[in-house]
């Protein structure tokens, strides 16, 4: 079923600032609250293994701190239901991305693989039930094998479950663009389209404001 308003996530996310906003506003996680938008690089994720490739609708941004690179990958979940396997999907995902850097040569001078920051961001109406750590979907380990079982944990951006007090106090773009999905048509027009639209014409980012602008 669809929302009333479509935004567009992919291109929502192709911005810099809004995935910073996605990671410093709707995450526990501040190391990128201080960190300059051109340190935002966008990656293709198009990588391909033998049998298995990436999909087109995921996004990853790699960003530069200090002298390393921390990698964004934003898995897309929009209109869907809930994926049980998520976790595992998450890390064949960043296998491939880890595949690929060391294809590319792309790897730190130590050759070491660099940090991923795994989101899910979901917009469906059923509540997520998956498992968001990989163990929650492994039979159990005998003692002596458990330390040898594969890990992975992301991180879920539940759109429909957001705080709607905390977004009315949000006074960022993805914030706003966040409450016209969610709303009903009177709060719209009565509390979020002029928030957006005050928004847009103080914002100094008129790039970004402009690929949204409405009305």
């Amino acid at each position: 079923m669809p929302t009333p308003h479509d935004l567009g996530y992919r291109s929502l996310f192709a911005h810099p600032e809004l995935v910073r906003e996605l990671i410093t506003d709707f995450t526990s996680f501040k190391l990128l609250d201080e960190v300059a938008l051109s340190a935002f690089e966008r990656v293709n994720p198009a990588y391909v293994s033998e049998r298995l490739s990436a999909r087109q609708d995921d996004i990853v941004w790699r960003v530069r701190i200090g002298d390393e690179f921390l990698y964004v990958y934003i898995l897309l979940e929009c209109q869907s239901g809930v994926d049980r396997w998520m976790a595992l999907r998450m890390q064949t995902y960043i296998g491939l991305l880890y595949q690929d850097l060391v294809k590319r040569h792309e790897l730190s001078p130590g050759l070491l693989l660099p940090p991923v920051l795994p989101l899910v961001f979901y917009n469906g109406f059923p509540h997520w039930s998956a498992s968001m750590d990989l163990a929650g979907l492994l039979m159990h380990a005998p003692a002596e094998l458990a330390a040898l079982q594969p890990t992975q944990r992301y991180v879920l951006i539940d759109q429909q479950r957001l705080d709607r007090t905390a977004l009315e106090a949000n006074a960022s773009l993805l914030a706003l663009l966040f409450r016209l999905e969610l709303s009903l048509f009177p709060e719209v027009s009565t509390d979020v389209l002029p928030a957006l639209t005050t928004w847009f014409k103080e914002s100094p980012r008129p790039a970004c404001g402009a690929r949204f602008r409405y009305g």
